[in-house]
């Protein structure tokens, strides 16, 4: 699974570093600042990390919009 890749610590959350490092195992280069927007709008409970349960919902949001 992707999220658990970028999880590098285990903790089931992501912060922008595990987030832009995660996209770049797999071939995509954003800035530090476009990650940093993207886990701002995955981010629901804004504590500044990306719980799993957060990165879910906003996949399947993206997935169910682009049907």
């Amino acid at each position: 699974m992707i999220f658990k890749a970028m999880d590098e610590r285990g903790d089931r959350n992501l912060d922008v570093d595990d987030f832009r490092w995660g996209l770049k195992d797999y071939g995509i280069e954003i800035s530090k600042d476009e990650a940093q927007q993207v886990l701002d709008a995955f981010d629901r409970d804004k504590n500044g990390v990306v719980n799993f349960d957060e990165f879910l919902r906003a996949i399947r949001v993206s997935f169910r919009q682009s049907l």
